[in-house]
């Protein structure tokens, strides 16, 4: 596992953890917890995006497109 997947994690924990434990009248913190969501999620997309595309790429290489088969 790489470091960045392991700090990925890591921000999703201290997510819940931030949601769990939020201090609604703190501005700072509803603020710093939803700029952590917000990151999070295009870093989950991201990653979906990047996963597609090595996926197509895997299927390509190894001709098992739906033509390819007879």
């Amino acid at each position: 596992m790489s470091v960045f997947t392991k700090f990925y994690r890591l921000l999703w924990i201290l997510l819940l953890i931030l949601i769990v434990f939020l201090d609604r009248n703190n501005f700072y913190w509803v603020i710093s917890t939803i700029l952590l969501l917000v990151i999070l999620a295009s870093l989950a997309v991201l990653r979906a995006l990047e996963s597609r595309n090595q996926w197509r790429k895997y299927i390509q290489d190894e001709n098992l497109d739906e033509g390819s088969i007879k």
